[in-house]
């Protein structure tokens, strides 16, 4: 075979091949658009519902897709599928809307349960009764304590006195709710070193029982209570230390607390 007669035949066989492309291509093409339209009957049209329709804005504020009836193409039938779909979707997304709302309003009802739970607990009443019991705890603490015999009775009364000063600070402060196990942790095992060290630092404080006296009523309530300038002076110099020892622990022992 020539040269040129294979060319010719090449030639057909191109012009061939390229009507049986357009021939497909152009099926292919009218077929997508009945498909296309099909789907846009029902509102699933990958731009979105038909254009000939308007978005309007719901009762709470979201986006409803168009009217149900919006298009003259659709048979009974096909109004009512799309209509089913729209109200779901519409339903989807009040339904969201509203569980926001929900879960909103349940975060502030538990916020407002604990700020009245903490307001209950540290009420005068209630934080009195607690104070009392852990007034009680130390004074009995001390009476039991062999170590305890080289201070007065009305010294020991002071150290419990100093102790619970101490507690209250710490409680209030940090607004701490304490269940017995907690409040007894802090008692038994933080504030007796703490009250010894208060003992000793009150025989350095006080040169006399007056001033032992005024020291006592400044423990009960320090925010009422005014000292002596000389005998302010001397408590601010020997009593510091024991805080600070105690008020640490107090802060490490804090996480297990909360």
């Amino acid at each position: 075979m020539s040269t040129k007669n294979t060319a010719i035949i090449g030639v057909v066989l191109l012009l061939v091949l390229g009507g049986v492309g357009f021939f497909i291509y152009t099926t292919m093409m009218s077929q997508h658009e009945r498909n296309s339209v099909d789907l846009e009957k029902f509102g699933f049209d990958l731009t979105g519902a038909p254009s000939t329709d308007e978005a309007s804005v719901g009762v709470l504020g979201t986006t409803q897709l168009p009217s149900t009836f919006g298009s003259g193409q659709l048979t009974p039938g096909e109004r009512v599928v799309h209509g089913l779909v729209r109200d779901r979707n519409l339903m989807i997304t009040e339904n969201q809307v509203l569980q926001k709302e929900i879960d909103a309003l349940k975060a502030q009802i538990a916020r407002l349960e604990e700020s009245l739970k903490v307001s209950e607990h540290f009420s005068p009443e209630s934080f009195n009764q607690e104070l009392s019991r852990v007034g009680s705890m130390l004074q009995i603490y001390l009476q039991q304590s062999p170590d305890v015999a080289r201070f007065s009775p009305f010294r020991q009364e002071t150290m419990a006195a100093a102790g619970l000063m101490e507690y209250k600070r710490f409680v209030e402060s940090n607004h701490l709710m304490l269940d017995s196990a907690q409040r007894t942790r802090l008692v038994l095992e933080y504030l007796p070193a703490y009250m010894f060290c208060v003992g000793d630092a009150v025989q350095l404080a006080a040169n006399n029982m007056r001033e032992e006296q005024l020291i006592r009523a400044y423990f009960n309530a320090p925010d009422t209570t005014l000292l002596p300038e000389e005998l302010q002076e001397d408590l601010e110099t020997v009593l510091p230390p024991c805080q600070q020892e105690l008020r640490t622990q107090f802060q490490n022992e804090l996480p297990n607390l909360r």
